[in-house]
């Protein structure tokens, strides 16, 4: 999660994402097409700045969820993990996902299917050879043990830790709502939602710890936490959250930002 980014899958937003039901979909509110254009381009060149090469998602245009394509499917050194989403309305998205992998010739090597969910942002590698998930209203027991089972033979300790209920059902608390790990014993997290194990576990291999602001993620419902290390310690976030970037500056980090309002 902190090695130089070579490599990367994104997904350009709907044309019809500011005509998207946001109660139906839990955004916060309408949004605005041309804003979410201008962000995404922003954000793009940024990657593509540091020379990384980027693979466009192709999806269908009612799938406005897809824009976050970290969560359909996860990847490893010996290839991809198509998985099976908690939120209803992203459910096809997987199918595009394989047919992603499939197309770039790369190795699809498990699938995860009902009744078992895993949502890619609750699943976080502290090392190579260590997954944590986060079990919760995206993901659950039969979702974590078949993943368990995908992997026993690269020999990857899949560790699962309880997420609060927080906002309920309906609202999106991933455990990488809470963490974002920066380099190789450096985190940013949210301690107050941070399951007490995972703590303990992070603690007990040695990471730092930085404390985002309380101020900045009640404002901004999570987002400060959504930190991309672009290779160690090198950190894009979304711009205004002043207070956290200080913080991830002070602990020797270089963080640049893109607007993301």
């Amino acid at each position: 999660m902190y090695s130089t980014l070579k490599r990367v899958i994104l997904c350009p937003p709907k044309k019809g994402m500011s005509q998207a039901n946001f109660r139906e979909w839990h955004y916060d509110g309408p949004l605005n097409q041309q804003k979410l254009n201008d962000n995404f381009k922003e954000f793009e060149d940024i990657i593509c700045s540091h020379g990384c090469e980027v693979i466009m998602l192709d999806s269908e245009e009612n799938l406005f969820d897809s824009v976050f394509p970290h969560d359909a499917s996860l990847v490893t050194d010996r290839g991809a993990i198509i998985l099976n989403m908690g939120k209803e309305l992203r459910k096809e998205e997987t199918k595009y996902h394989k047919k992603l992998y499939e197309e770039n010739n790369i190795p699809i090597i498990g699938s995860i299917h009902s009744p078992g969910i895993i949502e890619g942002g609750d699943c976080l590698w502290i090392d190579e050879k260590t997954l944590v998930i986060g079990r919760g209203f995206r993901s659950n027991d039969s979702g974590i043990s078949q993943l368990q089972e995908i992997l026993k033979n690269d020999k990857i300790d899949v560790i699962s830790y309880d997420l609060p209920y927080y906002l309920g059902p309906s609202a999106c608390l991933h455990l990488m709502s809470v963490i974002s790990i920066l380099d190789e014993k450096l985190a940013l997290v949210y301690e107050k939602l941070l399951p007490t194990g995972f703590w303990n576990l992070l603690r007990d291999r040695g990471f730092e710890c930085i404390l985002a602001s309380e101020n900045d993620f009640m404002d901004s419902n999570g987002l400060c936490l959504n930190v991309l290390a672009l290779s160690p310690s090198n950190l894009i976030m979304v711009d205004g959250f002043d207070d956290t970037r200080k913080r991830l500056e002070d602990a020797g980090c270089i963080v640049g930002t893109f607007d993301g309002s």
